[in-house]
């Protein structure tokens, strides 16, 4: 007889559970946060979500996310955004490391009509003996108008600040960004405060590596393995000038 789904679930939600209830856990904090915390378990089902969390993705009062799916949560945030929010999740997962995005949506309680960026990070959650038992993920609103101007121009409404794998440096990431925002190698080059020479390097580079001979070409690369959906993670701490 095959194995119950359920009962899988439930068992993973237990082990959680114990785990944050032992003097080890930090839930306390995370409970009292005013920033927002999740945890789900390794199928992406919600285990726990704070009060702050819950007010700022507008969840109903009271409801009990336990063993749902973002796809599940009857909020028009998750309804429309759990493809991103899903695969984020199972990302984690399966690469066993931090995972940071940022979105844009109507967050807030009673919040109709200003778009509002999230920044998220999600980590792996592991128990006592060190094994991976769901993922814990911090969150906290951005106030960066460039950010969501830049979002919103390019009609995005998820973004990640790490790219889909390392076939790259973090330079020629840097350079693919601004490359993508149709700029000619002297304004990259001073946007990264290089020599114009050296961005040009790069870019060769970049063509050479992803068998592509035009911007145009790399621009439609970027589309077909999710490199549009990135952005140098630097850029936003630095508060970098991200649209003219």
């Amino acid at each position: 007889m095959p194995d119950d789904p359920t009962l899988k679930v439930n068992s993973q939600n237990h082990n959680i559970i114990s785990y944050l209830n032992s003097s080890n856990s930090l839930i306390s904090f995370i409970k009292n946060s005013s920033d927002h915390w999740l945890i789900k378990d390794n199928d992406a089902k919600y285990v726990f979500v704070n009060d702050s969390a819950s007010s700022f993705f507008k969840f109903p009062k009271n409801f009990d996310v336990e063993g749902k799916s973002a796809k599940e949560m009857p909020t028009d945030i998750c309804q429309e955004l759990w493809p991103e929010l899903t695969k984020s999740d199972k990302k984690v997962v399966e690469k066993n490391k931090k995972i940071i995005s940022i979105a844009i949506h109507h967050y807030g309680k009673g919040n109709t009509s200003e778009l509002v960026p999230h920044y998220m990070e999600r980590e792996p959650l592991y128990d006592d003996n060190n094994t991976l038992i769901g993922i814990v993920s911090y969150g906290r609103r951005l106030d960066i108008p460039e950010l969501l101007c830049y979002m919103s121009r390019l009609g995005r409404k998820t973004i990640q600040t790490d790219a889909p794998d390392n076939l790259f440096t973090k330079r020629e990431l840097e350079v693919i960004f601004w490359a993508q925002q149709r700029l000619g190698v002297k304004e990259i080059a001073k946007r990264l405060n290089i020599a114009c020479k050296t961005a040009e390097v790069h870019l060769m580079n970049i063509y050479h590596k992803a068998d592509v001979h035009s911007k145009y070409q790399l621009i439609e690369y970027c589309k077909q393995t999710g490199l549009d959906q990135y952005i140098p993670l630097d850029f936003i701490r630095k508060g970098v000038r991200l649209i003219d």
